[in-house]
């Protein structure tokens, strides 16, 4: 073999998106090390070698099985780039069944009038940041980092529409036009400034944690039972433009979805809760007479 293991790791790491680069790192020096405790080769692993490391992430580590789908990944995804690559003739881990997941979202959102007066609370606090993040997350649809990740410079006009320079999942750039509240949000928090963050507190880049907090303190404040998160936002935004009839297209490029599958899980969730079918139902049943059915009988 021209490269070593490690040799090999690191250039299947340099092919995964670079967020996922730690985390991937990890599981793979961990699965190294099992193997090397039970003198196994990496470069000959068989599909039973991967699942008897499930048994015993499941059974003696007592991992959940949402954590060992989330840990066969990266090991799945190296042997699959090994064998494409030519390192193998064979592909070890095609086969390994991973556990089922959860499909519908059960996460948090708000109501239109809870997510009315979110919005209005946000606007009104004297931080001029606040109204700004919880605008762009609630009425675009942004991921937390995306909004976070912001600076002055990626705010501009284009034929005189308010615009955002994004910075996407996966690392690439889309231009996001902005409705006339948001862009009113975005300048009062920019205020007299002409380069930095888009979004400051306490002269610095805001936070991730400063940002979730004030969220959830304001997700409180509207009436939400439940822990309002950015994501939560996101998926707010998603529902409700369905709801109102939007286009899946057009929900799916605003909040940088690849496909329909993400915005199912999202209203599965929100469907499942307000349930007009069972409030169909019940009103069917409710409005026949059982004596007057059995009589047509």
């Amino acid at each position: 073999m021209a490269q070593t293991v490690s040799g090999l790791i690191a250039a299947y790491l340099a092919s995964v998106p670079a967020k996922s680069r730690r985390p991937y790192r990890r599981v793979l020096d961990m699965w190294i090390r099992w193997c090397a405790d039970n003198a196994i080769d990496m470069m000959h692993v068989r599909r039973s070698h991967i699942d008897a490391w499930k048994i015993w992430r499941v059974e003696h580590m007592g991992v959940s099985p949402a954590t060992l789908a989330a840990e066969l990944t990266p090991i799945c995804c190296f042997y699959e780039y090994l064998w494409q690559e030519g390192y193998l003739e064979r592909n070890p881990a095609e086969h390994v069944k991973r556990p089922t997941q959860r499909r519908w979202s059960d996460g948090s959102w708000l109501s239109e009038e809870q997510a009315s007066k979110f919005l209005a609370l946000a606007e009104a606090d004297r931080r001029t940041w606040v109204g700004a993040a919880c605008a762009l997350l609630l009425l675009n649809g942004l991921r937390r980092n995306e909004v976070l990740g912001l600076d002055i410079a990626d705010y501009h006009r284009v034929d005189g529409r308010p615009t955002l320079h994004v910075k996407r999942k996966f690392d690439w750039m889309q231009e996001v036009g902005l409705a006339d509240r948001t862009a009113a949000d975005v300048e009062r928090a920019i205020g007299k400034r002409a380069t930095g963050p888009l979004l400051l507190y306490r002269g610095k880049r805001l936070q991730s944690q400063t940002l979730a907090a004030t969220i959830a303190d304001l997700g409180k404040q509207s009436g939400a039972d439940r822990r309002i998160t950015p994501h939560s936002l996101r998926r707010t935004f998603a529902t409700t433009a369905r709801r109102h009839g939007v286009p899946d297209r057009e929900i799916m490029a605003s909040g940088a979805w690849s496909s329909r599958e993400m915005i199912d899980r999202y209203d599965m969730g929100r469907l499942a809760v307000t349930n007009a079918a069972s409030t169909a139902v019940s009103a069917a049943l409710t409005n026949t007479d059982p004596t007057e059915r059995t009589s047509q009988e």
